[in-house]
């Protein structure tokens, strides 16, 4: 039997009702396999296959999967299809948040707080310190995995203009938003700068950044041309310790990230994933 996405929200409406009248509480959890290379999909045994597939008959499922299957087999091949799970459901919200028109600044720091895993494996998670100064509040402190020192990520409004083309001159520049930015960011790390130079003693936990960097993320990209990207990257590189990104390019690094995750997966014999939320 195959079941399409609105079969299967069919099935569910029906099993409610049926539950419904038998007096039964509707509220629970199902379970959906795809049993064609159901074992290449959790990269378990075919014994543990054999097992689930079996157990799911059985009313003492726990019981019979730790008798047939090692624990740690099980709990190895389930918590890595699990996590990639969580990250494609993560990918594919910041996606229908693109797609959808959603421009509000907090729908996208909200999903960034979730999933910090998307800004790579430089960074172990979010702190929760954003306060840096009076009057100044952080997006987002990225804490870095080598160092445990911090970066400063700005995000703005993903329908704002990145960058613009300058007719008479030939050339590209920030446009107004991203300018604006640009120097919130650079009162940042002046802050940040200061608050280390006058207070960076092991009696004060309380610092946490040292020529920290910025990136700050703004519009997006998916429409541009070549050259756009290459004008980009060019006035990219002409600033020290600020970089721009549009959400787009965040979302790319999101799928090449989850590829490289999938892939350790499929060829390491339950190795756990890399990335942490």
């Amino acid at each position: 039997m195959t079941l399409k996405s609105e079969d299967l929200y069919m099935l569910k409406s029906h099993i409610a009702q049926a539950l419904s009248v038998s007096e039964q509480d509707d509220d629970g959890q199902y379970l959906v396999l795809r049993t064609d290379g159901f074992g290449a999909q959790l990269d378990a045994s075919d014994d543990a296959v054999g097992a689930i597939g079996s157990a799911l008959e059985n009313r003492r499922f726990a019981a019979q999967l730790a008798h047939q299957v090692s624990p740690e087999t099980l709990a190895k091949a389930f918590s890595a299809a699990v996590r990639i799970g969580e990250l494609r459901a993560a990918v594919t919200e910041l996606q229908e948040h693109l797609a959808e028109g959603r421009n509000r600044e907090d729908v996208y720091q909200d999903w960034c707080e979730r999933h910090s895993w998307a800004f790579g494996n430089a960074y172990v998670a979010r702190d929760d310190q954003r306060v840096i100064g009076i009057g100044d509040h952080v997006d987002l402190l990225m804490k870095s995995t080598a160092s445990g020192l911090r970066d400063v990520y700005e995000l703005k409004r993903p329908d704002k203009d990145v960058i613009l083309y300058d007719d008479t001159h030939q050339n590209w520049y920030w446009s107004s938003h991203t300018a604006k930015a640009i120097g919130q960011c650079h009162r940042y790390l002046d802050t940040l700068h200061r608050a280390a130079e006058f207070g960076l003693q092991p009696a004060r936990p309380d610092i946490v950044a040292y020529h920290p960097r910025a990136v700050v993320i703004i519009g997006r990209s998916h429409t541009w041309e070549e050259t756009q990207l290459r004008a980009l990257h060019g006035l990219n590189s002409r600033m020290h310790g600020i970089t721009v990104m549009t959400y787009d390019q965040l979302l790319s690094q999101c799928h090449a990230l989850l590829s490289h995750v999938t892939a350790i997966d499929e060829n390491a014999e339950g190795q756990p994933s890399q990335l942490t939320a």
